[in-house]
């Protein structure tokens, strides 16, 4: 595993193209996978992809 996989809140941001408050809430939610380690939430960049792809799998249908 590569320190670029695992991302912080404000890249999850940039990289979904949506507003940290959000990535917050999704995160609290159990909606997006994540760690929260301390005070700190930690995202895997590859689960954010095949999340990602499930949800643009499921608009298909």
């Amino acid at each position: 595993m590569f320190a670029s996989e695992i991302l912080n809140i404000k890249e999850v941001s940039d990289y979904l193209k949506i507003p940290v408050s959000t990535i917050y809430k999704l995160a609290q939610d159990g909606k997006v996978p994540a760690v929260k380690v301390g005070k700190h939430w930690r995202f895997m960049k590859k689960d954010l992809d095949h999340l990602f792809e499930q949800y643009k799998e499921k608009a298909v249908k």
